[in-house]
C-alpha cells in the first residue's frame, strides 16, 4: 500500500486540505484522522505516516507533500545492536538536504524496529539516493576494549556520536541535528537536539534503518544469529571460548 511520511506538525494541515477538497471523515481505530471521497481512502496516523488507498490521483499525494516546508539541512542519529547477544554496535547519522526532503518523505522511512528485514533492504537503496549517511561500526573486540577502559554503553555512544557530529558540522555548520535519546541528560550541548522517541522524525528514522541494515549485514558476514532468544543464548554459551565472535559483556 502506498504511504508517505509527514512531520507530525503537518498532520492538521493535511486534515484541513482534505476537508477543503471535499473528503468526508470516517472512523479508523488508532488513526489521527481518516477520510474518503468514495473512491480514495486517506488515513493519517499520529506517527506522521499517511496511508493512501483506493483510486486516488497522484496529484493528491503531491498536494499533501507540498504542505511541508524544507527546514534546511536535517540530520538524525540512531544506533542498532544494543539488545543483541552477537554483533557490533552500529551508530549512524543521516543527513537530508532541503532539495531531497520531499523525495525522502515519499519513501516513508520509519523506525527500524517497525520494519521487516525484507522491506528494510528493499527500501534502503532508494533512501541512499537522497540521504547521506555517516556511520561507525564498533565490533565486539573494540567494544570490549572500550568497556575495559571504564566506558559504559552511554559513554561509548557519547564518544561515537560526538565524532560523527563533529564531522558533519565541519561540512554543514548550520545543520539541525537530532539524536534519539539514550539517557536523561543531553551530552552534546545546545547544538544538538536530544529527544526520546525521536525515530518519529524522518531524519532519525533514516538513521535507524541504516544502522539496523549495517548491523544485519555484519551478522550475515559472520554467520551469526540476531536477537537474544534462548536459542541464541545457548549458542553463545557453546561459543564462550571463541571470544573473537562473542561479546564478553551484554549490551542492553
Amino acid at each position: 500500500m502506498p504511504s508517505i511520511k509527514l512531520p507530525k506538525e503537518y498532520l492538521q494541515k493535511a486534515v484541513e486540505l482534505l476537508l477543503k477538497k471535499g473528503f468526508q471523515k470516517r472512523d479508523v481505530p488508532n488513526a489521527y484522522a481518516s477520510f474518503t471521497d468514495g473512491k480514495a481512502y486517506i488515513t493519517l496516523y499520529p506517527s506522521g505516516s499517511v496511508l493512501l488507498q483506493g483510486d486516488y490521483p497522484e496529484s493528491l499525494k503531491d498536494e499533501i507533500l507540498a504542505l511541508v516546508q524544507a527546514e534546511g539541512v536535517l540530520v538524525g542519529c540512531d544506533e542498532a545492536g544494543k539488545g543483541d547477544v552477537f554483533g557490533p554496535l552500529v551508530v549512524c547519522c543521516a543527513l537530508i538536504r532541503p532539495e531531497n526532503f520531499h523525495k525522502v518523505l515519499e519513501l516513508a522511512p520509519k523506525d527500524s524496529k517497525k520494519v521487516q528485514d525484507g522491506e528494510l533492504f528493499k527500501k534502503l537503496p532508494m533512501l541512499e539516493r537522497y540521504v547521506e549517511f555517516y556511520c561507525k561500526v564498533l565490533e565486539p573486540l573494540e567494544l570490549n576494549r572500550l568497556h575495559s577502559e571504564g566506558k559504559n554503553l552511554n559513554r561509548i555512544l557519547d564518544w561515537a556520536y560526538r565524532e560523527l557530529i563533529e564531522e558533519i558540522l565541519s561540512k554543514e555548520p548550520s545543520a539541525k541535528i537530532t539524536v534519539d535519546a539514550y539517557s536523561h541528560l543531553n551530552p552534546f550541548g545546545s547544538l544538538v537536539y536530544f529527544e526520546h522517541k525521536a525515530e518519529e522524525k524522518v531524519e532519525v528514522a533514516c538513521a535507524s534503518m541504516k544502522a539496523r541494515a549495517e548491523f544485519l549485514r555484519w551478522l550475515e558476514k559472520h554467520n551469526l544469529p540476531k536477537g537474544a532468544s534462548k536459542e541464541v543464548m545457548e549458542l553463545a554459551r557453546k561459543m564462550k571460548d571463541k571470544e573473537r565472535y562473542l561479546k564478553v559483556f551484554f549490551l542492553s
